[in-house]
């Protein structure tokens, strides 16, 4: 396990002070293999009911059972991103951490405007260590394009826009950036991790290094996941926020589906719980019949890996990371799917659950993962 370096704290000192942040969006054109589902438009919360009780069936595979085939998405969409760079400039060969958020959640997960941003692991990347950053709102979600929730948002084609703007940021060809990245680090949260993780496998080459959060290759849990969020429309849910969106987007039923997946309780604001709940974002059909879809091992990915968990992730490790007597982690189990990885490193976050940046240390751990880019070569 990766322990936070007794020197921190000198790097820290001498660090950059503040960042400099710009909003906009850019063209992306997706090539990405969707899947055809044969699945009826949701009309209500019963048929959202209906569709998970079919998700979840132990017995079937629901995804298998009404998939028809494939098709090739060729189609131009908007993808709204926030790049922040140090105030001071980009050094000489900087490194940018290219943020992708989970479910729940758009890319404010990464700057959360909450308490004057005391939660916002951008702060810390790029105020504290020099970092430059990319956080994005996946295809769907937030500010980019709305799109047909069951044959369009899917997994593939949000990788696909994933390694189109890292392609874009390698070649100094992304919108208001004016400079080229040799060095660029994927950093997931949850679903985010999921398609972090599928990018070294299908392109390994495409990140330097991986940092993996709230994330493992168990998916033991997920069924209760579901069962515990009782998701609903998510225009039936937020009628004022979603109204205007397609039944297949979605979203856990209240304040305590949300607490008990994503929080440790105790350990978190109570503040946090309502202003997250008021804040959250739907996730699609198509996302969820497309979850089961990654590799099993990232064979040809060379760079360092981290995971980093909380201890109490409901949804990766049903509520606790920590070893079995003398057996491996949960998280720590990823290392067999990177035999190639030059360092692999599984950190448990003490008291945190699921949503990592919503609880009182989430700060440690945003050190934590700087510090093991650092260790790696992989600093600004």
């Amino acid at each position: 396990m990766y322990l936070l370096p007794l020197w921190a704290s000198t790097f820290l000192v001498t660090s950059v002070v503040a960042k400099q942040c710009q909003n906009f969006s850019v063209p992306v054109t997706l090539c990405a293999r969707n899947g055809i589902f044969n699945v009826p438009t949701l009309r209500d919360n019963h048929d959202a009911s209906l569709f998970f009780a079919n998700v979840t069936n132990p017995r079937g595979n629901f995804s298998n059972e009404v998939l028809l085939g494939y098709r090739t998405i060729d189609n131009t969409y908007d993808i709204s991103v926030r790049f922040c760079r140090p105030d001071a400039g980009y050094g000489r060969d900087p490194t940018v951490q290219f943020l992708t958020h989970g479910i729940g959640f758009d890319k404010s997960y990464w700057d959360l405007p909450f308490k004057s941003y005391n939660y916002s692991y951008i702060d810390v990347a790029v105020d504290q260590y020099g970092f430059s950053t990319l956080s994005v709102d996946r295809l769907g979600i937030g500010n980019s394009s709305i799109a047909d929730p069951l044959n369009i948002v899917q997994l593939p084609a949000e990788l696909s826009a994933i390694y189109e703007l890292t392609n874009m940021l390698r070649r100094g060809c992304l919108p208001n950036v004016p400079r080229a990245f040799s060095k660029i680090v994927h950093v997931g949260h949850s679903l985010g991790s999921i398609l972090t993780y599928n990018l070294a496998a299908m392109h390994p080459t495409a990140s330097d290094g991986l940092i993996l959060t709230a994330f493992s290759l168990d998916s033991a849990f997920i069924g209760a996941t579901f069962d515990a969020w009782a998701s609903k429309l998510a225009r039936n849910n937020q009628p004022k926020r979603f109204g205007h969106l397609p039944t297949g987007y979605l979203t856990w039923a209240n304040a305590s589906s949300n607490e008990k997946t994503f929080l440790d309780p105790g350990f978190f604001d109570p503040a946090i719980l309502p202003f997250s709940e008021a804040t959250k974002e739907p996730f699609t059909t198509g996302e969820v019949l497309t979850l089961s879809g990654s590799p099993s091992t990232a064979p040809a990915f060379k760079g360092p890996v981290q995971v980093l968990d909380g201890n109490q992730d409901f949804i990766f490790c049903g509520g606790d990371c920590s070893p079995a007597s003398d057996a491996a982690t949960i998280p720590g189990a990823v290392a067999a799917a990177f035999p190639a990885a030059r360092a692999f490193d599984a950190y448990i976050q003490p008291n945190t659950g699921h949503g990592i940046n919503l609880h009182y240390n989430a700060t440690n751990a945003y050190r934590v993962a700087q510090e093991f880019l650092i260790a790696h070569g992989l600093g600004p």
